[in-house]
C-alpha cells in the first residue's frame, strides 16, 4: 500500500517579485515625502497591489519599512578594499545609498527629519544603527590589527565624525550627501585623526 501523499503547506506561496516591488515602492514613498506617507493604503496603490496582500506578508507599516530598509541597505557588507581610508569611504557609500537612487532618496528625507526618523528607528529596529556603527569599528579595529593606524586615543569621536558633518551639513546648508562629500570627510576628518596616534612620539 503506498504513503498518503503530504498535505501541502496553507496559504499560498510568497511571489518574490512582488515582496521586492512593494518594498521598492515603500522606499520610494520615504523618499518622496517621509515616512508619514508611507501607509498600507498608499503602498499598496503604488505597487499596485491589493492591501490584503501587504498584510498577509506584513502586519504593520513599520515591520514593512523595516524590511525595505534591510533589502535596499544591508548592514551585513563585507568591505574590504585593503586601507583604512577605502573601507570607511566604501562602507559609508553604502549606508547613506550612493549609486542606489531609491535608497539615497530615503535617506535624504531621513536625514532633514532626524526625529521622526529616530522615533521610528528606536520603536522598530534599534539595533540597526547600533550594528552600523559596530561595523564601522570593526573596520577601524581591523586597520590597527594591520599596522596601518595605531589604537585611537578617542574611538566614539572618530566613528561619530562623518555621520554627524553630514547630518550638521544637511540641515543647516541642505548639502545633499555624495560619493565626493563623503570622501572629504574621511580624508579631511577621519583619517588625519587616526594616523595623530601613530604619529604621536614614543615615550
Amino acid at each position: 500500500m503506498s504513503e498518503p501523499l503530504a498535505s501541502p503547506p496553507p496559504g499560498r506561496p510568497r511571489d518574490a517579485a512582488l515582496d521586492a516591488n512593494i518594498l521598492r515602492a515603500a522606499m520610494e514613498l520615504l523618499g518622496e515625502s517621509g515616512i508619514h506617507a508611507v501607509t498600507m493604503d498608499a503602498v499598496a496603490q503604488r505597487a499596485g497591489a491589493g492591501k490584503a496582500s501587504l498584510y498577509r506578508r506584513w502586519k504593520s507599516k513599520d515591520e514593512l519599512l523595516a524590511d525595505a530598509l534591510t533589502l535596499h541597505s544591508p548592514i551585513d557588507v563585507e568591505v574590504d578594499t585593503g586601507t583604512l581610508r577605502g573601507d570607511l569611504v566604501k562602507i559609508y557609500e553604502h549606508y547613506y545609498g550612493i549609486g542606489n537612487h531609491v535608497m539615497q532618496a530615503a535617506v535624504q528625507e531621513m536625514l532633514g527629519n532626524v526625529r521622526q526618523h529616530m522615533a521610528w528607528t528606536e520603536k522598530v529596529a534599534p539595533e540597526r544603527l547600533t550594528a552600523r556603527r559596530a561595523k564601522v569599528r570593526a573596520l577601524v579595529e581591523r586597520a590597527v590589527v594591520r599596522g596601518e593606524i595605531a589604537a585611537p586615543d578617542d574611538m566614539d569621536l572618530l566613528l561619530d565624525l562623518v555621520p554627524a558633518m553630514i547630518l550638521y551639513r544637511y540641515n543647516t546648508r541642505s548639502q545633499k550627501v555624495t560619493r565626493a562629500s563623503i570622501a572629504r570627510f574621511v580624508d579631511g576628518l577621519v583619517m588625519p585623526l587616526a594616523q595623530k596616534a601613530a604619529r604621536a612620539p614614543q615615550p
